[in-house]
């Protein structure tokens, strides 16, 4: 089997185009040695005398290969009607041959007769339902023309067929699985690639990628250096590298990474984009923000413009300059799912006596946080807060709260688990309410989270210290915020203390677990029996912060924009969003086995001192 797909127009000849001519001479024409210099001079790109010759050979012996090489040669041209009717001929004059389908379907395609097209490789495909390159021409065919699914269930079947050495096959389908979102899958015939071709950076660059889509960060990272070792590397490896380098938190690597690629490829919005973003994660906000607006004013309309202003406004935000931001942030919206009820329009935050429904968009920790503005905008219109199931206990245990109560009992906020009610008249997210409020800087507002406390209790004459170390290891980024248990040892080692973790699944020895299968309220009802919960970047930060528990927050370094000095009251020293928030933040761009020691080790001499004071 060939190593790719079978052509319209298969040019390998044993004779050069003068020793055919120098034939021809001896034989004046001779049809099969005409056809021979037309198919020569094919090859070549000289395809005015492609055609003379092959019309000199389809005088004399009109059969279908002499067609087909005349019929490519004026596509080639330019000169599709003229080629569709040599290729009609040809199929007419021998429909059981292949290569005339397939010349007639490339025509087809080319005079956008898509029906016909697909209808003559179909033929070609029922003439060699045994060989690989005919499913594999239709897949390629139907992807481009956007049947994905039909085009990946003939990639399988190519790849079925094909040999086991057969590259083309494999790297077709893969593409077509990754696009349809099949990573794994399409992970391993990266992987099949890269064995049958351990040399190729491409296979290595491929396969990469892949890996870094399913969050197995350390084996792209090898993938991708093994491509940049063994050619010039590309910028696009360089800037999946560099994501790589970014996602296992090695800053530094991920910065040389990305101004290679630039180097290569000046100019480059996207990979100045990633820059720009890796930038703003370094602290160095000032060169991010101007990289960004060189995004935005350079390419505008287009989806990396969207990504800038989103990520403009984190700089905004970081920075307090939170009019700005808020309305920057609202370009989030156009890089995310759609909010529920598409037939609904989006609330403007106008007065209306009509009920708005407001719900969230991806993390539980957003909804938290944002949850304390939907008082300000019932004050606005009555409001249908749809809660995530996960929440919807926590919440309706929580309208007690003096935040919450009046507009609750006034009925102006009503509690739903579904979207589907008919009486709401526009939509709103949680995240949009600060720019459709016209709110600012955020005020105070805990608690607005409470939850009835655990009856259970172990070791209560211990103080009682929660411990969150990771987040949802889903999270391509997650290895930057999450911390290994092994690195937390200097605040396990303080005796004294009854431990409890905030982390679902098994907990380490000498924990106090979760329950096992409880929701969001269970979670809070253990917070609230808590004397301190210490926690990375994650939903339980924001939620012991929103319940007014002690909370002492681990960061990475740079960190989220709510967590940076411009959500910090600069004279009280308190934080906007959880005022009762500690900080304990990496202090350089170290890898993160060497960025944690430093606030873990700040954070258990705090706790130190903590546990005497109450001593």
């Amino acid at each position: 089997m060939k190593d790719h797909a079978p052509t319209s127009f298969d040019m390998a000849e044993e004779a050069s185009y003068d020793e055919l001519k120098a034939r021809l001479a001896e034989k004046p024409g001779d049809p099969l040695l005409l056809h021979g210099i037309a198919k020569a001079a094919f090859v070549q790109g000289r395809f005015d005398q492609a055609v003379g010759y092959a019309g000199l050979a389809v005088r004399t012996d009109p059969r279908a290969e002499f067609h087909v090489t005349l019929g490519l040669a004026l596509l080639r041209l330019g000169h599709v009607e003229a080629a569709l009717g040599a290729l009609r001929v040809a199929v007419l004059t021998d429909p059981s041959n292949p290569s005339a389908q397939l010349a007639l379907s490339e025509v087809c395609e080319a005079a956008g007769q898509l029906v016909e097209a697909e209808a003559a490789l179909r033929m070609a495909l029922d003439l060699r339902p045994l060989e690989a390159g005919y499913p594999l021409v239709l897949s390629q065919f139907l992807a481009r023309h956007g049947y994905a699914t039909e085009a990946l269930t003939m990639a399988r079947r190519a790849t079925r067929l094909a040999a086991d050495d057969d590259v083309t096959t494999r790297q077709h389908e893969a593409t077509l699985l990754n696009a349809t979102g099949d990573h794994a899958a399409a992970e391993k015939r990266f992987a099949e690639i890269c064995a049958l071709r351990p040399t190729d950076p491409a296979a290595w660059a491929n396969h990469g990628a892949m890996l870094f889509e399913l969050g197995r960060l350390d084996e792209a990272c090898t993938a991708l250096e093994e491509a940049t070792v063994l050619g010039l590397p590309t910028a696009e490896t360089l800037t999946n590298l560099g994501l790589v380098h970014m996602a296992l938190g090695y800053l530094d690597e991920a910065e040389k990474d990305f101004s290679k690629a630039i180097a290569l490829r000046p100019g480059d919005l996207r990979v100045i984009l990633n820059q720009a973003t890796l930038l703003n994660d370094l602290g160095r906000r000032e060169e991010a923000a101007d990289l960004f607006r060189q995004v935005m004013q350079n390419a505008p309309g287009t989806v990396d413009a969207v990504r800038a202003r989103f990520n403009l406004a984190t700089v905004e935000l970081a920075e307090g300059q939170f009019p700005e931001g808020w309305h920057d942030f609202e370009a989030r919206r156009l890089l995310l799912q759609p909010l529920p009820r598409s037939d609904l329009p989006d609330w403007d935050g106008s007065p209306s006596e009509e009920p708005v429904l407001l719900c969230g968009e991806q993390g539980l920790g957003d909804y938290i946080q944002f949850l304390r503005f939907v008082p300000m905008a019932a004050e606005r219109a009555p409001i249908r807060l749809l809660v995530p199931d996960s929440l919807a206990t926590l919440v309706e245990q929580s309208v007690v709260l003096p935040i919450w109560k009046q507009i609750h009992e006034s009925g102006r906020l009503k509690l739903i688990t579904s979207a589907s009610d008919k009486i709401v008249v526009a939509k709103a997210s949680l995240l949009s309410l600060l720019s459709l409020l016209g709110v600012g800087r955020p005020s105070e507002a805990v608690p607005y989270l409470r939850a009835t406390p655990s009856l259970v209790l172990q070791n209560t004459q211990l103080p009682r210290i929660g411990l969150c170390w990771s987040g949802n290891p889903g999270y391509r980024f997650d290895g930057r915020r999450s911390i290994a248990p092994n690195q937390l040892e200097p605040l396990l080692e303080i005796d004294g203390i009854q431990w409890v973790s905030l982390n679902r699944g098994q907990a380490p020895s000498g924990f106090e677990p979760l329950p096992e299968d409880g929701d969001m309220a269970a979670t809070a009802a253990r917070i609230s029996t808590l004397d301190l919960v210490i926690s990375v970047d994650t939903a339980i930060a924001h939620l012991a912060g929103a319940m007014g528990a002690p909370l002492w927050l681990l960061n990475r370094f740079g960190g989220d924009w709510r967590w940076a000095e411009g959500n910090w009251d600069q004279q009280t020293g308190r934080h906007l969003w959880y005022p009762q928030a500690r900080l304990f933040a990496q202090e350089t761009a170290d890898r993160p086995e060497i960025a944690w020691r430093e606030p873990v080790a700040r954070a258990a001499e705090a706790l130190r001192s903590f546990i005497a004071s109450r001593a």
